[in-house]
């Protein structure tokens, strides 16, 4: 029997892109969309039914190879790789593997949205135009805060802390973003948003979220890929 392949397939190994991404697809969107670290996992999903609309592709460094058996697959699907620029030439690198587009990072999920919609026609109906119109759900941050009933400092925080994709953030980062000053010294206000958070993210979603304070340097916020889908599901 001939499986139906979900919309888009999502193959990153950065919790923080998928979970992005995801709630891109799915929650904005209403389509279909799975989440793959791995490539051959990846390759037997669009192989195994109806080809996926949309294949999107990080960690391009990594994944030339993965690029080039898409284009020898010929299934059909849009191929959209993702620029961190680690790299000098990735996205030249990517076209020339095979990818049909390009997308630079960061981009806004709407921006990302946009271009699909030019690209292969997602969203183009008059309700998806006025999802597009609509300013109020392209945050993924904001989606996780509703989910774990966040207060507004906490959510503040939290989507920072979500934004860096499991990179440290400082105290300062904090301050300047939320108050426009630098830290104080022994100021403890984002220890204490820090711990509720982690308390609230821990009640949701279990040991799939890591909140951390890293001693003398800030913060640190991520998902395991259990933990998207558990997001999402």
């Amino acid at each position: 029997m001939i499986s139906k392949a979900p919309y888009a397939v999502i193959v990153d190994s950065d919790p923080g892109t998928a979970l992005s991404l995801r709630h891109l697809f799915r929650v904005i969107c209403g389509l279909s969309a799975e989440v793959f670290a791995s490539d051959d996992a990846a390759l037997s999903i669009i192989q195994s039914g109806d080809a996926p609309k949309v294949v999107v592709v990080g960690r391009l460094r990594a994944r030339s190879e993965f690029l080039k058996t898409l284009v020898e697959i010929d299934s059909g699907s849009f191929v959209i790789a993702i620029d961190r620029q680690e790299q000098t030439n990735e996205a030249e690198d990517a076209f020339l593997a095979g990818a049909h587009d390009v997308v630079r990072y960061p981009i806004s999920l709407r921006a990302f949205a946009l271009r699909l919609r030019a690209r292969v026609g997602m969203l183009d109906t008059p309700e998806g135009l006025e999802i597009l119109r609509d300013t109020s759900s392209w945050n993924s941050g904001a989606y996780i805060a509703s989910q774990a009933a966040l207060t507004s400092a906490e959510a503040q925080i939290a989507h920072i802390l979500i934004s860096q994709n499991g990179e440290v953030v400082s105290r300062d980062v904090l301050s300047y973003a939320i108050d426009h000053r630098p830290w104080d010294y022994g100021d403890r206000k984002f220890d204490v948003h820090v711990a509720k958070i982690r308390k609230k993210l821990t009640a949701v979603f279990g040991e799939h979220v890591s909140v951390k304070t890293v001693r003398a340097e800030g913060y640190v916020l991520s998902f395991d890929e259990d933990g998207i889908a558990r997001l999402f599901n």
